[in-house]
């Protein structure tokens, strides 16, 4: 077994499923459940590989990018790219691998990116990923699946993750805990460092300010919780939000419509 090989298996516990389902169109498509505290070593596919959180997040590193990603968004990683996944909950990875032959001449293969996955792309790769499918419908869900991703839009509001691990230790600690308003300073007092060495290492790393990465990263918690259920208010608190209407307008800001318009959405795309 070459290194890549053994990489591939995971550190924890995940159980990924035996049989794997084949669409005639070339493509795999497989559904894991994953599990707090389990991980993707670093490795690499001979194939493309498209990326999707059916539930839970993931917190995915490919070479010098790291982003946190949930239902919303997609992750396209080309063939030979190393990477890492990481995930806090429990969740449903599905991954759909694209042999090389089958890369459209849209993509650009040389580079990983996120994409802004509608929910069609969704319902159709947890179709492919469940057994027992015809082989005409497989081929025709598969063709469908590869036209919607070549046409995605790369999609620039992911939370992204600072490469410095000092601050990266602070992003990872406000995504556990969105609701906690301490202030710069006093997390560069708490990893050890000066307050601006974590300012510039957000700002060259995820290219927004502290203040501002924060508030991307609340309400992309919130976007997670709507998802699972909760209603708004609850949300908006949990994330640290006193004033509904103000998380409202920040949420609106940020996704181009409401919270519950967010969450009806996606629960509808879902199905």
């Amino acid at each position: 077994m070459s290194d890549d090989e053994h990489a591939s298996r995971l550190s924890s516990t995940i159980d990924a499923p035996d049989d794997r389902e084949w669409t005639s169109a070339g493509v795999e498509v497989i559904s894991t459940a994953v599990h707090p505290g389990s991980t993707f070593e670093p490795h690499r596919h001979a194939e493309d590989q498209l990326a999707w959180m059916a539930a839970g997040s993931m917190e995915l590193s490919v070479e010098a990018d790291r982003w946190h990603l949930r239902h919303d968004h997609a992750a396209w990683i080309p063939a030979g790219v190393l990477h890492e996944m990481r995930f806090a909950e429990p969740g449903t990875l599905i991954s759909a691998y694209v042999p090389r032959r089958g890369r459209s001449d849209a993509w650009d293969g040389g580079r990983a990116r996120v994409l802004a996955l509608d929910p069609l792309g969704g319902a159709l790769l947890q179709y492919l990923s469940e057994p027992g499918r015809s082989g005409s419908r497989r081929q025709t869900c598969a063709s469908m699946l590869l036209d919607l991703v070549a046409e995605a839009p790369v999609s620039h509001d992911v939370v992204a993750l600072p490469q410095d691990p000092r601050a990266r230790s602070v992003a990872l600690a406000l995504m556990s805990a969105p609701e906690d308003d301490r202030d710069l300073a006093t997390w560069a007092e708490q990893a050890g460092v000066s307050s601006k060495t974590i300012a510039r290492a957000f700002i060259a790393d995820t290219g927004h300010t502290f203040r501002e990465w924060r508030v991307r990263a609340r309400l992309h918690v919130a976007a997670g919780l709507l998802l699972q259920g909760d209603p708004v208010h609850a949300a908006a608190h949990a994330v640290g939000y006193e004033s509904v209407s103000s998380f409202v307008a920040a949420f609106r800001e940020r996704f181009d419509v409401t919270p519950a318009a967010y969450a009806g959405r996606r629960r509808r795309g879902s199905r």
